[in-house]
């Protein structure tokens, strides 16, 4: 395969940065193609999409064998430029395809973006299987530049966002992919081959009618929850897009509407829409601000707040800037606004001939681009008013696709800091859009009550909701209300018509009125919500109620912190998810199980199995490696998002760190020539024993008064330097022991283990929390370092004792 034209060590180097190149390829494109779907699609399919697709690197190393027999004269060059060939041409037919225009394809709309965005991973896994395999003996090399290259892919994705935008992205990394393909051309032994040359020019033309020749917008869904693509499908709103902005944190996009000249809307990922108002016109039309202020359940509080108890605000997850407004005409002297996506504070900063502005010319509103739940925890301010709207974000927010819906901004410890950073009078303020949110509001309030020593019921005289329908509230309070204070809220309550659904004020009695002819009620009619009721009098506890629902609304934590998550078990795709987990572990130990009678087998693998034990246990280490790596990775991530705050940053920092510590514990892998076991062992050994200590004194580590992102730093490249490891060296041991042409299998049972690592993760997360994920992953690492006891004990230099 490689030219005997160039020197070996010259051919090694020009590998290892193709290899680097590829990495890099691979995962700035798995991010980038993240960010397309969030846009395209419901955010449950994105992880859905982006985890069938990864398994494409999987089995591009086990069709490795059977690829080369199909086409023997391919070389590592011609499969790479296929990565960049079909990088281009998935990323242009994702986007232009018209798969929900069409009745005939909208039905497997899904499956199509699937195969479509599968065939880039299936080329880049099928090019890497095999360099892995021909340079297994310099595996350690090899994958620390792999490493390496996702390193830099880590650094570089977000200003590659910023600058370029999703599909101009993407079609940048081709350019790499081409370049790497370039590289392995130099050293193949058809040198630079007409089909290759071919192949090239094809991806690079492609590439150029992407960027130049092709509308690099991407479209909105047509999707129940992308508000954005109702709003403009709509004839009767006239909406318009104003401007698109890409960044690493989606795409953001101006609407206006003709029907509604004086309001714009701003959508992330065409959801979670954010009305940005024009305040001139909303001040100088009394009927516009008195709409606002009698029918928006969130101004509602600020009518009957005393002087003293206006001094500060505090809005969390400030947006276009709505709650800012509100807060401005409740008279709040001081008002800080959080929001965690800069470039809706810009837009908002840009456009302030139109909103009057808010963010850049009020001297009492002061504008701070953070996470939410990171800036309460680390600011030493106390606010009389702490205000929050449940955003529906309805899209991915993690870097690598994985997350579901996962906000720190509802759980029962966001509850118990907010109130730490109330005064003594103040109030939190939440907005939600439906009767669960507000049940699971009330539950997060309780438990976060019931942690300070008080009592369901007691509790209870700290709330009170306003029930408008569509955009219900709750008002929670640091020290109980007066009854007083409730009785002339209740009697403006019903005045307002704030008193459906789920209303509920402390103190006052149940009125029930039974079905009356007289009075038109074919229903019998209670004031308030009985079930807000029976727990304000004690005879219903949490516990109960949570036990009978029919949806899951019950407190999330910071460990399992899905607020978003009403339906019972598991959402949508983690269902099938499960399903080809418990295939896949059933495969695993089949083929662990498979008896010497296979040995007669025609498919190598499984004769080379049934021959060897050997075989068998580092089939075991690869697929534990697979899973165990992304059940640490993503759990510590999920855990350690928390502390660093700004989730771009902080998953650049993240990944940054885990993987410059898995490309340094690679290459220095390479030092080690004898006893290739016993180094897996005590790498493995060390992995569980760090993935342990974080899982269980986190806390402790921020607790000490360093930079949050240094910390992280600090402790995940140590953690990633032990587990760069076991999976280079477990490749140099397939090498030792006579299994070099099986190096591909192992690499495709490795990539399929982390897909579904990555889902399993997930799964944990959801139904126990993710210190069990990464309990799991420890547990995954201690059974590698068991299974390497046997090869540590054996004189890997001698095949013959494999047996």
């Amino acid at each position: 395969m490689i030219s005997l034209g160039v020197p070996r060590r010259a051919r090694l180097w020009l590998v290892t940065l193709s290899t680097a190149l590829i990495s890099y390829g691979v995962l700035t494109f798995e991010i980038v193609l993240t960010r397309i779907f969030s846009v395209m699609l419901s955010y449950h399919y994105v992880f859905a999409v982006i985890s069938f697709a990864l398994l494409g690197l999987g089995l591009g190393g086990m069709l490795r064998g059977l690829w080369s027999r199909w086409l023997p004269r391919m070389s590592h060059s011609t499969s790479a430029v296929l990565f960049a060939l079909m990088i281009a041409t998935s990323v242009i037919g994702i986007t232009k395809l018209p798969v929900y225009e069409s009745d005939v394809l909208a039905d497997f709309g899904f499956w199509i973006y699937i195969l479509i965005a599968m065939l880039p991973f299936f080329f880049a896994g099928l090019t890497l299987a095999g360099i892995f395999e021909e340079f297994s003996e310099r595996s350690s090399i090899l994958y620390g530049a792999d490493l390496l290259g996702a390193t830099v892919g880590a650094l570089t994705v977000v200003p590659l966002l910023n600058g370029f935008g999703g599909v101009n992205a993407a079609l940048f990394v081709a350019i790499v992919a081409a370049v790497a393909a370039v590289v392995l051309m130099a050293v193949t032994s058809k040198g630079f081959s007409a089909g290759v040359v071919s192949l090239s020019g094809a991806a690079l033309a492609l590439v150029m009618l992407g960027w130049f020749g092709v509308d690099s917008t991407v479209p909105v869904g047509k999707v129940l929850n992308k508000d954005m693509y109702r709003m403009l499908a709509n004839p009767l709103i006239a909406a318009e897009v104003v401007e698109s902005r890409w960044s690493a944190f989606g795409r953001t996009d101006l609407v206006r509407s003709a029907r509604e000249p004086n309001d714009m809307t701003i959508f992330v990922d065409g959801a979670a829409g954010s009305v940005m108002y024009n305040l001139d016109s909303l001040l100088n039309k009394p009927e516009r601000k008195g709409h606002l202020m009698m029918h928006y359940g969130g101004y509602f509080p600020f009518l009957f707040l005393k002087e003293s108890e206006k001094d500060s605000a505090l809005i969390i997850g400030a947006g276009g800037g709505r709650d800012v407004v509100v807060a401005l005409l409740g008279e709040a002297k001081s008002i800080t606004a959080v929001e965690v996506n800069p470039e809706v504070v810009q837009i908002v900063k840009d456009y302030e001939a139109f909103n009057g502005g808010i963010y850049t010319k009020k001297p009492n509103i002061r504008a701070v681009v953070a996470e939410g739940r990171n800036f309460i925890r680390t600011t030493h301010g106390k606010y009389d008013i702490i205000m929050l709207a449940v955003p529906i974000t309805k899209s991915s927010r993690s870097v690598e696709g994985y997350a579901l819906t996962e906000n720190y901004l509802f759980t029962v410890e966001s509850m118990g800091d907010y109130l730490d950073h109330l005064t003594s009078e103040g109030r939190i303020i939440i907005v939600a859009h439906d009767e669960p949110e507000v049940y699971r509001l009330v539950s997060l309030a309780l438990t976060a009550f019931a942690r300070r020593g008080i009592s369901q019921p007691g509790a209870m005289k700290h709330i009170y909701t306003i029930a408008s329908g569509m955009m219900p509230a709750i008002v929670v309070k640091k020290q109980p209300f007066e009854p007083e204070e409730i009785e002339e809220r209740h009697a403006a309550l019903h005045q307002l018509g704030f008193d459906k659904g789920s209303f509920f004020v402390p103190y006052e009695q149940q009125i029930v009125l039974a079905p009356n002819e007289d009075l038109g009620l074919d229903f019998e009619w209670r004031m308030f919500d009985q079930i807000l009721v029976d727990i304000s009098t004690g005879k219903l506890a949490l516990e109960q109620l949570l036990q009978a629902a029919i949806l899951d609304i019950g407190p999330v934590t910071d460990d399992r912190p899905f607020f978003y998550k009403f339906e019972p078990g598991l959402p949508k795709p983690f269902g099938t998810f499960s399903l080809l987990i418990v295939v896949a572990i059933g495969l695993v130990i089949g083929l662990v199980a498979i008896p010497k009678a296979w040995r007669a087998s025609r498919v190598e693998f499984m004769r080379r199995l049934a021959q060897y034990p050997v075989l068998k246990r580092l089939m075991v280490i690869f697929f534990s490696l697979g899973v165990g790596f992304m059940l640490v990775e993503i759990a510590l991530f999920q855990k350690l998002m928390l502390f660093v705050g700004q989730p771009v940053l902080a998953l650049t920092v993240l990944l940054f760190s885990l993987l410059l510590g898995g490309s340094v514990g690679s290459l220095t892998s390479s030092l080690f020539r004898k006893n290739l076991g016993r180094v897996i062992m005590s790498a493995a050994f060390a992995a569980a024993i760090l993935t342990l200590t974080y899982a269980l004194f986190l806390d402790i580590f921020f607790s000490l008064g360093f930079d949050r992102k240094i910390t992280a730093a600090v402790l995940l490249v140590p953690l990633g330097f032990v587990m760069g490891f076991p999976f280079p060296l477990s490749l140099r041991l397939m090498k030792m022991y006579g299994f070099g042409e099986l190096v591909h299998w192992m690499w495709g049972v490795n990539g399929v283990a982390s897909v579904l690592g990555s889902a399993l993760t997930m799964i944990i997360g959801i139904l126990v929390g993710f210190s069990f994920a990464l309990y799991t992953g420890a547990i995954l690492y201690l059974t590698i370092a068991g299974l390497a006891i046997s090869f540590a004990a054996t004189d890997c230099a001698i095949v013959g004792r494999m047996l």
